[in-house]
C-alpha cells in the first residue's frame, strides 16, 4: 500500500465518522430487533435452549465462511461489500416482518434468518475495520478501534432503552419497521462517501477464481509466519470457549431469576452497554496505550473475572454492576486489540487475516453456544433445584431454584477462562508481541 492512499489530515477521520454514524444507527435497530425476538422466543418456549441455538446460528457463518469472506473482501471493493451487507440484512428484517404479519413466524425461521444475518456480518465486520485502515492515518488507529468497539457497546445502551419504550407501544412489528429504516440510513451514508482500496484489492479483482483458495491460504500463512499472533488467537479461542457461557446465558439467567421480568433484562443490558461505551470512549478519546498487548491481556482477564462474579447470586444490583464492569474492560481491551491488528497487518491483507481471526476465535465459541443451553436446561438447572444433586455443595455460592444452574455454569466456566488468559500473559512472546512484531508502516513495500 502506498502512503498516498491514506488521508494525512483529519478529512479521512471525518469521513470514517460519517460512515460510522450510519453503521451505529443500523446496529441500534438490529439490537432492538434481536432483543424483541429474544422476548418473543422466550415467551413462546420458556427455555434457554432456543436462545442458545439462535446464538449458535448467528456465530456459525463466522466459522464456516470467515476465511472465504476475507479473501473476497480483499478482492472486491470494500465499499461495495458494506453496501451489499447492509442492503441484504435489511431485506432479512423485512422477511421477518412479512412472516410475523402473516402469522407464519416460527422458531426455526429465526434460526435460518439469524444464520443469514450472521453470514452478512462475516463480510461486514472485517471490511469495516479494513476500510478504517485505508481512510485514516495510522496515528488514529486507536481512535477508530475505539469507535468500532463503541459501535457495539453504545448501541447496547440505546437499543434496550428504545426497545423498552417502543415495544409496549408498537410491538415487534413496529420494531422491525424501525430496523428496516435504520438499514436504509446506513446505506445512504455509504453511498455518498468514497472508501479507498489498497493496491492488492485493485490488482486482484480480476484474478481467476481458481486462485481464491490460494488467497485464503495467505491469511493462514500470515498467522503461521507470525506465530505470536496465532498463539494469541488460540488463547482467546479457548478463553472464549469457557467464557462464552456468559454471553449465551446471561439473559435467560436473569429472566429465570426474576420470574420472567423483561424490564430487569432491559435495565441490566442498559448498564452493560454503559460499561462498554465507557471503555470504548476511553480509547476513542485518548487512543490506545503504547503497550497494546499488555492492555489487551489484562483487560480481557479482568473482564472475564467479572463475568464469573456475574453468575453469583448477590442480587440484581450486584449483577448489574458486574455486567457493567465486564463490558468496560472487554470494550477497552477489544479497542486496543483492533488497533494492534490494524497496525501490524499489511492493509492489502487485512480482509483475509481479520476474517481468519474471527473464524478461529469463533470456532470453539460455536461449540459453547451449542451446548450451553442444553447443559443448563437438562444438567445444571435440575441439579441446582432445592434438593438437587449439587444444590447443597454450591447453593451457598449461586443459590438454588430457577437460574441457579445457569449461574453456576457461568461461574465455573468463566473462572477457567481467567486461568487460560493468565497463562497466556505469563508467556513473554505474547506479552511483548507489539514490540517483537513491527508495524506494517515500518516494513518495505512488497507490491502485494
Amino acid at each position: 500500500m502506498k502512503a498516498a492512499l491514506r488521508n494525512p489530515d483529519g478529512e479521512g477521520l471525518g469521513r470514517f465518522v460519517f460512515i460510522w454514524s450510519g453503521q451505529f444507527l443500523s446496529q441500534v435497530g438490529t439490537l432492538m430487533t434481536s432483543l424483541a425476538l429474544i422476548f418473543w422466543a422466550y415467551d413462546l418456549t420458556g427455555r434457554a435452549t432456543e436462545l442458545a441455538l439462535m446464538a449458535f446460528f448467528a456465530l456459525g457463518p463466522r466459522v464456516l465462511f470467515g476465511p472465504l469472506a476475507g479473501a473476497l473482501i480483499d478482492r472486491w471493493r470494500r465499499k461495495t461489500v458494506l453496501l451489499l451487507c447492509d442492503t441484504l440484512a435489511g431485506l432479512v428484517s423485512a422477511l421477518i416482518l412479512v412472516l410475523l404479519v402473516s402469522g407464519d413466524l416460527r422458531i426455526w425461521h429465526l434460526y435460518m434468518l439469524t444464520f443469514t444475518t450472521g453470514l452478512f456480518s462475516v463480510f461486514q465486520e472485517p471490511a469495516f475495520l479494513a476500510s478504517a485502515t485505508m481512510m485514516v492515518p495510522s496515528r488514529h488507529y486507536g481512535r477508530t478501534g475505539g469507535l468500532t468497539s463503541l459501535l457495539t457497546h453504545a448501541s447496547a445502551i440505546l437499543a434496550p432503552a428504545f426497545a423498552g419504550v417502543l415495544l409496549p407501544l408498537i410491538g415487534l412489528k413496529g420494531i422491525l419497521i424501525v430496523d428496516i429504516g435504520t438499514f436504509l440510513f446506513a446505506v445512504s451514508t455509504l453511498a455518498f462517501v468514497s472508501i479507498p482500496d489498497p493496491e492488492r484489492a485493485e490488482a486482484s479483482v480480476d484474478r481467476p477464481a481458481s486462485q481464491l483458495f490460494r488467497d485464503i491460504g495467505e491469511g493462514f500463512r500470515f498467522l503461521l509466519d507470525h506465530r505470536s499472533f496465532l498463539y494469541v488467537l488460540l488463547i482467546f479461542t479457548f478463553s472464549n470457549f469457557f467464557g462464552g457461557a456468559y454471553a449465551t446465558l446471561y439473559r435467560p439467567m436473569i429472566l429465570a431469576r426474576t420470574g420472567g421480568n423483561e424490564t430487569a433484562v432491559v435495565l441490566i443490558q442498559l448498564l452493560i452497554g454503559i460499561g462498554g461505551t465507557a471503555g470504548a470512549l476511553l480509547v476513542s478519546f485518548f487512543g490506545s496505550p503504547k503497550r497494546k498487548m499488555f492492555a489487551v491481556m489484562v483487560g480481557y482477564a479482568i473482564g472475564q473475572l467479572f463475568r464469573a462474579l456475574f453468575g453469583i447470586n448477590l442480587g440484581l444490583p450486584f449483577i448489574a454492576a458486574f455486567g457493567l464492569l465486564t463490558t468496560f474492560f472487554y470494550a477497552y481491551a477489544g479497542s486496543c486489540s483492533n488497533a494492534l491488528w490494524q497496525s501490524k497487518i499489511p492493509p492489502a491483507m487485512q480482509g483475509r487475516v481479520l476474517a481468519t481471526r474471527l473464524a478461529l476465535a469463533g470456532a470453539v465459541s460455536l461449540i459453547t453456544r451449542l451446548i450451553a443451553g442444553p447443559l443448563s436446561d437438562f444438567v445444571f438447572e435440575p441439579a441446582m433445584r432445592a434438593g438437587g444433586s449439587i444444590a447443597r455443595t454450591f447453593g451457598w455460592l449461586v443459590g438454588t431454584g430457577p437460574g441457579a444452574g445457569m449461574g453456576l455454569y457461568v461461574v465455573l466456566s468463566c473462572a477457567v477462562g481467567v486461568g487460560v488468559l493468565l497463562w497466556g500473559f505469563s508467556r513473554s512472546s505474547i506479552r511483548h508481541l507489539d514490540v517483537l512484531v513491527p508495524d506494517h508502516d515500518a516494513l518495505p513495500a512488497t507490491g502485494r
